[in-house]
């Protein structure tokens, strides 16, 4: 790992991420924690994180499962294994401790509530530089005693003030490395249907195998991939079987790339029973791919209450075999949409665009962060590395 401490005040004047002083200026250190295993939106946002702030000038170092996301997309002088059980595991608050005490971060943010748990501990001292990234309603009232808490959405970050009414809450949308793909002009004969996540009841796939059952009987051609993988992946296959669907129906298992499974297919389905933001969504409008979502938050906020893309009541097979037909129906108003949604998408949520939200995030968030003064302006004299 790189040494830190005082010699790493730069001799680079105007550096944007420190506070100059004559010619010298300090590295502001983030400390970036995602503790866990599985691959899904949080884990990947945890690593998006990483990549942002680096990209923006801070030091960074992640810690996270030896075999999470982190572990494999980070560069090893960049990341540190900590394995932890609870957000009050003594063992892992100890070992974090010690990372505290070697890379002295002026900042700390926690993806989930275990991460913030265990970075709260009175032990390490770091409640005051502690940030969490909230990324669906799951909040513990441990969220008040951390420095802010950014938020994934507007609906995440009003459920959060109607809950504590005195936390900083700012609005931090995710992001991601946006694939751009040509928006066709007519689908495939037959057309394909996909649906890309972690196979959880939470997802409602099998709401799309039902609804997929129904454009069946109504005669409609079509073919449905299922990206992904999770514990329900078994209990799909044999829905799908009980529904005479074997035929229509591919499983194609977990995706590093999903751009390139985004460019097989001509619709993209969201059947999520619950979604506080949805980073799939964003993916398959940069893909130029038409969507259906069900009606939840986060999907909803993302295509602007439908104008960017079609809805469906949540749980409702009905409604979601409906929502398909139309699309079947008017192709050429499904890619209309998808052009609009892809232009949103790259604007908003690119990560461009995240990469420079996150540091607007963090220069309000560190004005008064103990140990480290203002980005902006450079009059501010620079505070000596935090001594833990």
């Amino acid at each position: 790992m790189r040494g830190h401490g005082g010699d790493r005040a730069k001799t680079k004047a105007g550096c944007d991420p420190g506070v100059a002083v004559g010619r010298k200026c300090w590295i502001m250190r983030i400390l970036n924690i995602m503790l866990a295993k599985v691959r899904g939106g949080v884990e990947t946002m945890g690593l998006r994180y990483h990549e942002a702030l680096n990209a923006e000038g801070f030091e960074v170092m992640s810690l996270g499962h030896p075999e999470g996301m982190l572990a494999e997309g980070v560069a090893a002088n960049d990341f540190q294994p900590l394995l932890c059980n609870s957000g009050f595991d003594p063992v892992a608050a100890m070992r974090l401790r010690a990372r505290v005490r070697d890379f002295k971060p002026h900042l700390v943010l926690t993806h989930g509530n275990r991460a913030t748990g265990l970075a709260l501990m009175p032990l390490l001292g770091t409640a005051d530089r502690t940030v969490q990234v909230l990324h669906n309603q799951s909040h513990k009232p441990h969220v008040v005693r951390t420095k802010a808490v950014m938020c994934v959405s507007a609906n995440v970050r009003n459920g959060l003030l109607k809950a504590y009414p005195g936390v900083q809450a700012l609005d931090m949308a995710n992001f991601s490395h946006l694939k751009i793909n040509p928006v066709k002009t007519a689908p495939r004969k037959p057309p394909i249907i996909g649906a890309l996540g972690r196979l959880h009841e939470i997802k409602g796939f099998d709401v799309l195998l039902r609804a997929a059952a129904t454009l069946r009987d109504q005669g409609v051609d079509f073919r449905l991939k299922l990206a992904g993988d999770g514990p329900e992946l078994a209990s799909l296959k044999q829905l799908a079987s009980d529904l005479g669907l074997e035929d229509r129906v591919e499983f194609v298992g977990w995706v590093a790339n999903p751009s390139a499974f985004l460019n097989t297919i001509d619709l993209f389905v969201v059947p999520s029973r619950y979604e506080s933001f949805g980073l799939v969504v964003i993916e398959a409008m940069a893909a130029g791919v038409p969507v259906i979502t069900s009606d939840i938050e986060g999907p909803c906020e993302i295509l602007k209450g439908g104008q960017l893309g079609t809805l469906f009541r949540s749980e409702d097979v009905t409604d979601l075999a409906r929502a398909m037909t139309v699309v079947f129906d008017s192709w050429p108003r499904a890619f209309r949409l998808a052009r609009e949604a892809q232009a949103h998408a790259v604007a908003t949520f690119g990560f461009d665009a995240g990469k420079k939200r996150l540091r607007q995030a963090i220069e309000t968030i560190q004005h008064d962060v103990r140990g480290f003064a203002p980005v902006s302006g450079w009059a501010a004299p620079v505070a000596e590395p935090l001594q833990i």
